[in-house]
């Protein structure tokens, strides 16, 4: 059965992550999605749309200073917001970004998810956003 994500990101970093200077999402809990699962982009707050779609190379997981060592070139963001974004986290996640592309931006017919949402063809407002994903 055909699934994907739809994950909700500030359009800073979903900006980046189409302009190929940001490769890797950060996360403070472990991703229930392995590699190649398929991400649609839902730019929050002011875009509000969704922006694109890409693919999940793998997740990294470790504490927060051994994290910063393996994706500080590739996470879009200083070591100040990072420290900022972990703080008080054990453990530390990076998604893995492959072949970012760009959609033409659409609305979602569905509630935006505070982190991400399983897609599922099964559920009929799912599939408009899976023909993105796969289209």
């Amino acid at each position: 059965m055909v699934s994907g994500v739809l994950m909700s990101i500030r359009p800073t970093y979903s900006a980046a992550i189409f302009a190929g200077t940001k490769t890797v999402e950060l996360r403070r809990r472990r991703p229930s999605f392995d590699a190649g699962t398929r991400v649609l982009v839902y730019s929050t707050s002011p875009s509000q749309h969704v922006e694109g779609v890409f693919e999940v190379g793998g997740v990294l997981g470790a504490e927060p200073s051994v994290l910063w060592e393996e994706v500080k070139d590739r996470a879009g963001v200083d070591r100040a917001t990072f420290d900022a974004y972990f703080a008080g986290c054990e453990l530390a996640y990076a998604i893995e970004v492959v072949r970012p592309r760009r959609v033409r931006p659409q609305k979602l017919p569905i509630r935006p998810p505070q982190s991400y949402q399983f897609l599922r063809a099964r559920q009929h407002a799912h599939r408009a956003l899976l023909r993105l994903a796969y289209g």
